[in-house]
């Protein structure tokens, strides 16, 4: 059953019941909310890796107006090697006549309740500086250790410089000390 917001229907999806014509109709709202990166989602909807669910706000017209992807990803934290299970955030949007309204946070509550629900530790997301802001008025935080990634060109390495790193507690209530390693790419 879905929740509703104004007249903003939320659905929570599971990864493979995304339908191909649903899969086109989320990346025609990526590419409309991130521009720049039009060429990458005209092909596909994820960035690295692909979702474990999504959360999809529809309006009463049944056209996709908010967007959120979860990946799934253990990390590695810290000098003691913690494993800690991630919701990993990806793909967050609303589109422009929806903003200002709550949408977005109750998009965020949606995702978050969702991966409490699966049993996550925590929630991470990489964002530009400029959007700290929105996303600490969600209750996220932004952290101050180093995260690594892997990728098949250069091995490991730190996140790009242009990202900032957020956190926030789901079944854990704080993280391990330490820097994160992603043992994977990016989200």
């Amino acid at each position: 059953m879905p929740t509703k917001h104004n007249d903003i229907s939320l659905f929570v999806i599971k990864e493979q019941d995304i339908t191909p014509q649903l899969d086109r109709a989320i990346r025609e709202i990526l590419v409309v909310c991130f521009p720049a990166d039009r060429e990458h989602f005209q092909r596909q909807s994820f960035w690295h890796s692909p979702a474990v669910y999504r959360v999809i706000g529809k309006n009463d017209k049944g056209s996709i107006v908010a967007h959120a992807a979860i990946v799934q990803r253990d990390v590695i934290i810290g000098p003691a090697l913690s494993k800690v299970r991630v919701a990993g955030i990806q793909g967050f949007c609303v589109l422009q006549d929806y903003r200002r309204a709550g949408l977005s946070n109750k998009m965020m509550s949606a995702a978050i309740e969702e991966g409490s629900r699966r049993s996550f530790d925590v929630g991470l997301l990489f964002c530009r500086e400029q959007l700290e802001k929105v996303y600490g008025g969600m209750s996220w935080r932004k952290l101050d250790a180093a995260v690594y990634m892997t990728d098949d060109k250069n091995g490991k390495k730190l996140i790009p410089s242009r990202s900032i790193t957020m956190f926030y507690p789901l079944n854990a209530k704080q993280l391990p000390p330490g820097d994160i390693d992603l043992a994977g790419t990016d989200w």
